[in-house]
């Protein structure tokens, strides 16, 4: 019998296991995926869907699916219509320096210096025996030597050791399949994640305004996605881990008879007590890449210009004087009536005003919470320049059981139009007003709310006593 016959001999007689095996093993890359959905969250989460055509899968065969997410999280890893899955492994083992460097702790290779001064090379044999940060400690003729790991030194490595990935990837054996099949893959994974950035634009008379929304979509999952069918959840939602991931995958967001259009803005529909956006296309999201995209636009929304100041009223003798700026803050109507009427998602607003050439000048901005139909934006735009606040006490005085204070408040405008205010004193005891200058209004929490208007190029002072008493 000649060698030919004795190897095929073994192999059929199953001696040869590992040759099998790995003659047995079949890699699927994005070259066979057939379609690509992603869900994005705000919290750096995301959901993956896809499907790969699989040729007919013999029993116990391993298949390797490649270009996935490196930061896939393996409880929530789901392959359907690819016959019974006896087990499944996510290789995150990356070809990277440091995991080389480990991989040859305890064992020999080369060392390489260069001489700054001379610009030679010197290579030496050594046994490399531990890393503690940027440092190596290293064995070289029977002396023990801590290196820096930088440019002037570098390891040669004799060879590179088969377990470390260039890329991650997720490997299962399964009980075959009886014929060629499109197979459904779906996980979650961190490194994906998307955000709102909006353009309010006043006219000039600051009374309108229109409101751009751009979602800013991150990829730093380590794959690329290609050609993909982007949603957008907007709100903040608990990653309830191993024990429900499957719940969520199966349900696989379809409450599509509850989606209703908005003018000028992304097809949307509710998620329970979420909101769903769609992408009007597919759209490339590569590793490493922030890509934003338009998600609304509206017109002639009517803004309200209000100044905001809250002080604390203190139950002790006061000589300081106060002189500071009120806060400036937009409001607007989420609503039908005013052009809008859609969910917001959470994000950065920054405005932006014409000046007296047309030319478009930021104007301050601030961040909104998510903002439901019908709800009120404000937005806080920094402290007002034309509108000045004087406050110091007037009277302080002891009383049986607590204390009597005044206080006095001016409020000058020197702008050319009227300026509305709303003025909010907090008291640490129980209060209860004596004098007020102008109707007031108890809030929840310990304070008293003036709302005033102070007239163009004009002044209002505010004068009120309260008597706030010990618990």
């Amino acid at each position: 019998m000649n060698k030919c016959q004795s190897y095929l001999c073994l192999l059929i007689a199953g001696l040869l296991p590992l040759t099998a095996q790995a003659a047995d093993a079949l890699q699927i890359s994005s070259e066979q995926r057939k379609s690509l959905n992603l869900t994005l969250y705000n919290q750096n989460l995301g959901l993956v869907r896809e499907t790969r055509q699989l040729p007919r899968l013999r029993t116990d065969q391993q298949i390797t699916l490649e270009d996935v997410s490196e930061q896939l999280q393996v409880e929530s890893l789901r392959i359907d219509n690819a016959g019974k899955i006896l087990e499944q492994n996510l290789n995150t083992n990356l070809l990277n320096q440091r995991n080389l460097l480990k991989h040859y702790v305890g064992k020999q290779l080369q060392l390489a210096r260069l001489n700054p001064v001379s610009g030679q090379e010197v290579i030496s044999q050594v046994e490399l025996l531990n890393m503690d940060g940027n440092r190596a400690l290293i064995k070289r003729n029977n002396r023990f030597e801590s290196i820096p790991l930088n440019n002037q030194w570098r390891f040669i490595f004799p060879s590179l050791p088969p377990q470390l990935l260039s890329k991650p990837s997720v490997n299962f054996r399964t009980a075959g399949t009886s014929k060629s099949q499109l197979s459904r893959i779906s996980y979650l994974t961190g490194g994906l994640n998307w955000g709102m950035d909006y353009v309010l634009t006043l006219n000039e008379a600051g009374n309108k305004a229109s409101l751009d929304g751009l979602a800013s979509l991150t990829n730093n999952t380590g794959a690329d996605y290609k050609d993909t069918q982007i949603s957008l959840v907007a709100g903040s939602l608990n990653n309830p881990g191993s024990n429900r991931h499957a719940e969520m995958l199966q349900a696989d967001f379809a409450v599509g008879a509850m989606a209703r259009s908005a003018p000028k803005t992304m097809a949307q529909e509710s998620l329970g007590d979420f909101h769903l956006f769609d992408l009007p296309r597919k759209v490339d999201l590569l590793n490493g890449q922030v890509k934003q995209v338009s998600f609304l636009t509206a017109k002639e929304i009517p803004v309200a210009r209000s100044y905001n100041y809250e002080f604390l009223i203190y139950p002790t003798l006061e000589r300081n004087q106060h002189r500071v700026k009120p806060q400036l803050t937009l409001t607007f109507k989420n609503d039908k009536e005013s052009n809008l009427g859609t969910p917001l998602p959470a994000g950065k607003v920054r405005t932006f005003t014409p000046d007296s050439k047309g030319s478009l000048q930021f104007a301050g901005g601030g961040n909104i919470g998510h903002t439901g139909e019908n709800d009120e934006v404000k937005i806080q735009q920094g402290k007002a320049f034309d509108v000045s606040i004087h406050r110091k006490q007037t009277h302080f005085s002891k009383t049986f059981n607590g204390f009597m204070v005044a206080q006095e408040l001016k409020i000058s405008n020197s702008r050319t139009t009227a300026a509305k205010l709303e003025m909010t004193g907090n008291f640490p005891l129980q209060w209860a007003m004596k004098e007020s200058s102008h109707p007031f209004e108890k809030v929840m929490g310990g304070s008293a709310r003036w709302k005033l208007e102070v007239p163009p190029q004009g002044e209002v002072t505010l004068k009120f006593k309260v008597q706030m008493e010990k618990r």
